[in-house]
């Protein structure tokens, strides 16, 4: 009878040491805008590869930009293959920030800005084009543009068409042939 009670108190005891203890496993973390990835020991992975997304010297996920490697990761920090092809390629000068110069009216009157209106441009994966939009320092719209062709793009929500006619170009035109020109800044 002791031995049961000695045995069961031990069990008891090895159950309760077991669940304080977690295990680690790794997993994704945001902080400040930024992703990192804290690995199975509790640390914050740096200078690699997780799966297809890599975590510079901070540990932050890298976006928009060359890892130390050679590969191309684009505006959610996925690597995008064939970066160095043609048409991603010519994607990639389009990434910065934009601001807005003149509208253009189809009848061929011009109208210079008169508010800060910024558009801040990022690459995705497939070729697509995340573009913000900033007015007098206010965050607003976000759209996702498809690719159509070399320096062709195309909103998916309102059928806005964005064109990059030189590197520091960016004109949006709408569905009246309204043309809004934007000077890249950085």
């Amino acid at each position: 009878m002791k031995l049961k009670k000695l045995l069961a108190a031990g069990l008891a005891s090895l159950m309760i040491v077991g669940s304080s203890m977690t295990a680690m496993a790794g997993m994704w973390m945001q902080y400040g805008g930024s992703w990192f990835y804290l690995n199975d020991y509790g640390t914050f992975t740096t200078n690699q590869w997780v799966g297809n997304y890599y975590l510079g010297p901070t540990g932050a996920m890298l976006t928009n930009t060359w890892t130390p490697d050679g590969y191309f990761v684009g505006a959610d920090g996925k690597w995008i293959p064939n970066a160095a092809s043609g048409d991603v390629n010519n994607s990639l000068s389009h990434i910065g920030t934009y601001l807005w110069a003149y509208t253009k009216s189809s009848n061929g009157s011009v109208v210079n800005a008169y508010y800060t209106d910024t558009r801040q441009v990022s690459i995705n994966n497939d070729k697509s084009l995340t573009v913000i939009q900033t007015t007098n320092g206010v965050v607003g719209a976000t759209s996702q543009v498809s690719f159509l062709g070399t320096n062709q793009y195309v909103s998916v929500i309102n059928g806005l068409k964005y064109s990059f006619p030189s590197s520091i170009e960016l004109v949006i035109t709408d569905n009246q042939g309204t043309e809004m020109h934007y000077a890249k800044i950085s």
